[in-house]
């Protein structure tokens, strides 16, 4: 059975609050993007302006130059999951390493360019794999396909990954991310945008459990 977590990529603390109190009496789990401005082109608030939703479970998701500094930060906000990108700069490795030390799962997160055998080494040792099938930092993007195979291959490497999927996630490429093996699905835009974000969470939701 798969999860749904709503994304939030907010500018401002007051676009921060809006988003998530948005999505705060149905969410089971919290999806929050960090981006420096300078790993994306868009910057959205810092980390010192983030926090989750009681009761939630939070992924956190640091689209950073060098997230080593800031780990942390990353570690005040208390989250569930901390996910780093294998193309930021530093020793990505080493610092999943040090997350999943302090107890806090670690994923890792690579772009639609990047393939599972330039990753294959770090797989055995994370928690959690997040798929880009969108461009990175920006809501409402389109929906690509083709790097859903890398779930299966990266899943034949570490059989206990669990592998999220990010970019373009409405109802239709819901279905296509489940039959290619997805674990959660990670939606922005679709639930935020939704006249009725709570039924459009709940479609989601129904896909992800099969029904």
């Amino acid at each position: 059975m798969a999860k749904v977590a709503t994304t939030i990529l907010a500018t401002t603390p007051d676009d921060f609050k809006a988003r998530t109190d948005r999505v705060k009496p149905f969410t089971k789990r919290l999806h929050v993007d960090v981006s420096d401005g300078i790993f994306t082109n868009n910057k959205t608030v810092g980390l010192a302006q983030v926090y989750g939703i009681d009761g939630v479970e939070l992924d956190l998701h640091l689209m950073l130059q060098h997230p080593e500094h800031d780990y942390e930060n990353a570690l005040a906000v208390e989250p569930n999951l901390i996910i780093c990108h294998f193309e930021s700069e530093g020793d990505i490795p080493a610092m999943l390493g040090k997350i999943r030390e302090v107890g806090i799962k670690s994923g890792l997160a690579i772009k639609q360019e990047t393939t599972i055998e330039q990753v294959k080494d770090i797989l055995p040792n994370i928690d959690h794999l997040l798929v880009f099938t969108g461009w990175l930092g920006f809501n409402g993007g389109e929906f690509d396909a083709e790097p859903l195979a890398k779930i299966a291959a990266a899943k034949a490497i570490n059989a206990n990954l669990e592998v999220a999927v990010d970019g373009g996630i409405d109802q239709a490429s819901a279905r296509l991310a489940i039959q290619a093996g997805a674990d959660v699905l990670d939606s922005g835009s679709f639930v935020q945008k939704s006249e009725d974000p709570e039924a459009a969470y709940l479609g989601l939701v129904a896909i992800a459990e099969g029904e």
